[in-house]
Formats: C-alpha cells, structure tokens, sequence
C-alpha cells in the first residue's frame, strides 16, 4: 500500500508537456525547402500558404525538436513533392502553437 502510494505521488509530481494541436489539413504545392546549419529545422515555403491567426505563415516548420528519423523522412517527402510539383497534404496547427513562430507541421503526405 505505502509503494503504490508512493508511485502515485512521484508520478503526480511529472511534469505534464502540452503538446500541439494537430487540427487542420491542407494541400499545398511546395515551392521551396530550406534547412540551415545553426538548426535542424526544416522551413518549407508553399505557393499559397494559409492565413494563421497566431503564426506568420511565410512557410510552415517542421521543429528541430523533432526526432532525426522524422524529419529525414518529412524532408525526403517534401522534396519528393518539390521536384515533382505534386500538392501535397500537410496537417498543421491552425489556431496556435507557433514553430519558431511559423505554422507548426504535424504531417506531411
């Protein structure tokens, strides 16, 4: 009894992460990617971007933050999608949650 409590309290004491609100889709044609030594972002600038109440929409991002695999895979779709000029379906945050103060990408494909 005085372990489980113990749990309880430690796991009471964890920081809770907010996280981003995946709530909107969108297909966009991709006209440039950019990626810069002093980060592991990734700007993707798209003919069209849409209006965004809280974040500049010069280019969506996807966060440094995000682990190594993703953003190799993220990249490699976009440039795909570049090079063929195909659209293609971003999900992102529509009302908040800035990356870096653009559009923050959850998913590309």
């Amino acid at each position: 009894m005085v372990r489980k409590l113990l749990l309880a309290a430690a796991a009471a004491m964890i920081p809770v992460v907010a996280s981003a609100t995946y709530n909107a889709n969108g297909a966009f044609v991709v006209s440039g990617v950019a990626t810069y030594t002093e980060t592991d972002s990734i700007y993707v600038y798209v003919v069209s971007p849409p209006a965004h109440s809280a974040c500049n929409n010069s280019f969506f991002v996807i966060p440094g933050a995000t682990p190594l695999e993703r953003r190799q895979a993220l990249l490699a779709r976009l440039l795909l999608a570049k090079a063929t000029g195909e659209a293609v379906n971003f999900g992102y945050d529509a009302t908040g949650d800035c990356a870096e103060g653009y559009i923050r990408v959850h998913r590309v494909g």
